[in-house]
Parts: C-alpha cells; sequence; structure tokens
C-alpha cells in the first residue's frame, strides 16, 4: 500500500532530477490538458499537484494559478519556474488533496496532472476535489487508466506492488468506475500517447456533488 510519508519522501528526493526523466514522456499530456481545461480570461485555476511546475508554461497570460503540491522539494523546483517560465501569476502553496484549505465551491476550473495514482486514499482526494469545485465547474485529469486484459494488464499487475512500495505511484485503480460511484457522468478521456499510458479524462461537475463534504465532516 502507499502511503503518504513514503510519497513525500520519495518525491522530495527526485525532486532535482524529475524533470530529465519525466518532462520528456509526460509534458504533451499536460499541454493537451490544459487546452481541454479551457480556462477563461480573469478566472483563477487551481492545480492540484503541481510537482516541478512542467504545467505552468502552458497557461494562458490572462488567468491566475493556484497550485501546490505535498512534497516540499517540488514545490522547491516549481517556485523557480514561476520566476522563468510562468507566463501568468502563479501562487503556491504545500497542501494535501486529500485535505485542502479552500472553502467549497471555490473554483470554476481545476486541474490534477498525474494525482490520482498517487494519493493513498482516491475516493477521499474525489471528495475534496468536488468539494471546492463550484457547479457546473471543469475538472480535468491526467492519470493512468487501469488495463482489464492483455499482455499490458498482466505486466501492471506485476510492477504495482513494486511501484505502490516506493511511493511513486499505484496502476490498481478503476478511476473512471470510482468517479461514476460520485455520480459524475459523460466523462470524457482521450489518451495522452499512442501507447495510452495515461489519459485526460475531463468532466463537468453536476450541481449534487459540487460542494460535497469529505464524510469524515458529515
Amino acid at each position: 500500500m502507499i502511503t503518504s510519508s513514503t510519497i513525500r519522501q520519495t518525491y522530495d528526493r527526485c525532486s532535482s532530477f524529475y524533470d530529465l526523466f519525466f518532462k520528456p514522456w509526460l509534458e504533451f499530456g499536460r499541454r493537451q490538458a490544459i487546452e481541454c481545461l479551457q480556462p477563461e480570461p480573469g478566472e483563477t485555476v487551481l492545480e492540484i499537484g503541481v510537482g516541478t511546475g512542467l504545467s505552468f508554461e502552458f497557461y494562458p497570460p490572462d488567468v491566475r494559478v493556484i497550485g501546490f503540491d505535498y512534497s516540499h522539494g517540488m514545490l522547491q523546483e516549481s517556485k523557480r519556474k514561476v520566476a522563468t517560465e510562468a507566463p501568468c501569476p502563479v501562487d503556491l502553496l504545500q497542501m494535501d488533496v486529500q485535505a485542502m484549505a479552500f472553502p467549497d465551491r471555490s473554483f470554476d476550473r481545476i486541474m490534477a496532472a498525474y494525482v490520482l495514482t498517487v494519493v493513498p486514499d482516491i475516493h477521499q482526494a474525489i471528495r475534496e476535489i468536488l468539494r471546492v469545485a463550484r457547479p457546473g465547474a471543469r475538472v480535468v485529469l491526467i492519470n493512468h487508466l487501469t488495463r482489464r486484459q492483455g499482455f499490458l494488464a498482466r505486466l501492471e499487475s506485476l510492477l504495482h506492488p513494486v511501484f505502490a512500495r516506493l511511493g511513486l505511484f499505484t496502476l490498481d485503480r478503476d478511476l473512471l468506475s470510482i468517479l461514476e460511484s460520485f455520480g459524475i457522468e459523460n466523462l470524457q478521456t482521450a489518451p495522452t500517447s499512442w501507447l495510452g499510458l495515461h489519459h485526460v479524462i475531463a468532466f463537468t461537475v453536476p450541481r449534487a456533488a459540487a460542494g460535497t463534504r469529505p464524510s469524515h465532516e458529515r
């Protein structure tokens, strides 16, 4: 099982060389996700899990971004990109997606890139995303989608315990089914590469789901 302490330690350690390994094959997905997010001039975008700030360069100059990450090391790298690569204002915070410090119904645009494979409690993370989203908010995720059959499905089942133990990510979560269990419909998905290792997943937050409180606060 992936744990919060392992996640933080792992990403703190790899923050200084993260871009070298991950930027070449994750960059296109971030560009694709922001295009799908369609932020309007003057809007504030919440970016969950900013990592080293690889998304910043793709935002239009007429929006504001509030971004956060769980790893202090990753945030230090993203702060450097705010100064050199971000075309728009960016405010950075250290925070856990499973317990966000924002009021209910705060955002019309939310993006989370490669985040929901990392958090220990994916259901709690989704509750929090829906809680801080306004009715009709646009949410765009980039995520691995679990394969149900074939060689890659068998390979993922073998690799999942290794990657989870290292605190990198999980490979066993049926994200689309989980989202549908929250009443989210009309999910739009598009692969970020021909291999289909990750997908951009977009949806509009239904009125019934927006502002949903975490179960421990009900």
